[in-house]
């Protein structure tokens, strides 16, 4: 198992979009949690350091970093690296596990270098702008997230994005599904659910990214947001390794 985490490290950080990816996930973190504290509260009011903290677990962040969960099965799929992968680790569930276990490695990472930047910003702030005592608030809305659940969620996001990567085989689509899910797709359905007059409520109860961001900003309506979400995180996975043991590479 050893020999599968260092191959998988290497191949990692190997790839020049790991490191671009990174980077520019870095950037929007800082940018993001510097605009509201360099150019005005914006109606939000005095942000604190917990809703500051909070700002890497936004959709444009965790973007950058499933471009790098994509190409976990993505980049082999494409450059055909997979069958490499396979004849010089024919266990395919210890290759699996690798790779699930460095993509939280890399999310971790990253989250620390992403508070690491917003703990700079924190310091070269305006006077007033940020306080220690307070609600704060969250660029998903609601109230800030508590620090695990910005891993977590991130770790989830990224999970999803190499998952279904590996039920199309497309690294495209696991970049540009969880993102349009999140963000356009079910924005629409809980606007048709609205015109259908209760018909579709049912839909918008268990959507995951809905769901997902209720729980990381404690809505109290849904107390059940992150038991849906984790069940769709989990589903996607079961599935896309049950496709990754029986087909073919």
């Amino acid at each position: 198992m050893i020999s599968n985490l260092i191959y998988e490290w290497r191949r990692l950080w190997s790839v020049r979009a790991t490191w671009i990816m990174t980077f520019v996930y870095l950037v929007i973190t800082g940018l993001l949690g510097a605009g509201p504290l360099f150019l005005g509260d914006g109606g939000f009011g005095t942000q604190t350091w917990k809703g500051l903290y909070s700002t890497n677990a936004n959709v444009l962040c965790l973007v950058m970093l499933s471009v790098v969960a994509s190409q976990f099965f993505g980049h082999e799929y494409r450059y055909g690296t997979i069958r490499l992968t396979l004849t010089e680790f024919p266990k395919r569930e210890r290759v699996l596990l690798a790779k699930t276990l460095l993509l939280g490695a890399y999310v971790l990472i990253s989250t620390f270098l992403g508070w690491a930047v917003l703990g700079a910003i924190g310091t070269m702030a305006p006077q007033d702008s940020l306080s220690k005592n307070g609600s704060g608030w969250n660029l998903n809305g609601g109230e800030p997230s508590e620090l695990w659940q910005v891993v977590l969620f991130g770790f989830s996001y990224c999970l999803i994005a190499m998952s279904i990567t590996m039920i199309t085989r497309n690294l495209a689509l696991g970049i540009v599904f969880p993102l349009l899910m999140s963000s356009i797709i079910e924005g629409l359905i809980q606007v048709f659910a609205t015109l259908a007059k209760g018909k579709m409520d049912w839909i918008v109860e268990v959507l995951p990214f809905a769901n997902g961001t209720a729980w990381l900003t404690h809505l109290s309506d849904q107390p059940n947001a992150g038991l849906i979400f984790a069940a769709w995180v989990v589903g996607f996975y079961l599935i896309a390794s049950a496709l990754f043991f029986k087909r073919d590479a």
